[in-house]
């Protein structure tokens, strides 16, 4: 059986707007070559863990991050990426 190759991986991902927490220890690992969906209810956080995913949250003053995002390995969270990482 072939190895399936993690591209992306959260562990203990936290998000808060300001006091407003709105993603809880979420852990997850998406896989190479797999299609994968983020279903829920409205307001449940799947824009919000996107955003994170797309750095999108960056722009936002009041928002944290807690926990590691990685992409191909490397903590997309605490490293200093530029556009053409």
């Amino acid at each position: 059986m072939k190895e399936r190759k993690i591209k992306i991986k959260t562990e203990n991902l936290e998000v808060y707007y300001g006091e407003k927490q709105a993603l809880f220890d979420v852990n997850l690992e998406i896989h190479e070559k797999e299609v994968t969906a983020l279903i829920g209810p409205s307001g449940c956080g799947k824009s919000t863990f996107i955003r994170c995913i797309n750095r999108m949250n960056d722009v936002i003053d009041i928002c944290k991050i807690k926990g590691s995002i990685e992409i191909d390995g490397k903590n997309i969270i605490i490293s200093p990426l530029t556009l053409l990482d």
